[in-house]
């Protein structure tokens, strides 16, 4: 586990805070719902009206998928999808219980996606592509497998000690597993279960991995 995650464990209270202050500082929960909503809460990216809901909500979500260029990105993501989504863990699995050989295989869905192409900035008469990225492979993951995987921007990498690459976005996630087995027996001390803290953090909309997001985003982000 990453050195920073392994010395700051959260607090039910902290963590109750972040998503306060997440929900009330930004949009990002609407669009959010919205996306769960255009997909009926199962994102399919083999189906075009769900990649073009994802496309909207990535936008929203800060990522720079030119408008213009998201057809070109939809045929990327879906290109991506058929040769690494079979790979990915099942859609239930929960983060606590991925395994090595499923973490070691989102590394590199995640590493492969990064590199496909968002969009195209223009430099004189030339179209230079623009990579999907860490931020936007992150944010696809997680909208695809929310049970499991968190999204992740510069500032918390940064923020962590993290580099843009697959094994350390798999260190984040090991490190975010860790920190979800304290916070478990945090709840277990408070007659809590894990799996219904974002009923009883009134973020009913949210899994367990989305809670410790809105608590990086604010701690790291922000």
């Amino acid at each position: 586990m990453d050195e920073k995650q392994r010395q700051h464990p959260i607090r039910l209270s902290e963590l109750a805070f972040a998503c306060y202050v997440y929900e009330a500082l930004t949009r990002y929960g609407d669009s959010y719902r919205r996306f769960l909503c255009a997909t009926k809460g199962s994102p399919d990216l083999r189906l075009a009206a769900h990649r073009k809901a994802l496309l909207k909500w990535l936008n929203a979500w800060g990522c720079r998928f030119a408008v213009a260029y998201h057809k070109d990105a939809s045929k990327e993501i879906l290109s991506w999808y058929g040769e690494y989504g079979d790979s990915l863990c099942p859609k239930d699995r929960e983060i606590l219980d991925l395994s090595e050989p499923e973490l070691v295989a989102v590394g590199e869905a995640y590493e492969a996606l990064s590199q496909r192409t968002a969009s195209y900035k223009k430099r004189g008469e030339e179209a230079l592509p623009v990579s999907i990225g860490p931020a936007g492979a992150s944010k696809v993951l997680f909208a695809i497998r929310p049970q499991a995987l968190l999204p992740w921007d510069a500032g918390i990498r940064k923020g962590l000690g993290h580099s843009a690459s697959g094994a350390s976005y798999v260190c984040y996630l090991r490190g975010a597993r860790a920190l979800l087995e304290e916070l478990t027996v945090r709840c277990q001390r408070h007659r809590l279960e894990l799996s219904r803290l974002p009923q009883e953090l009134g973020q009913p909309d949210s899994s367990v991995a989305m809670l410790l997001n809105k608590y990086y985003w604010v701690t790291w982000t922000k």
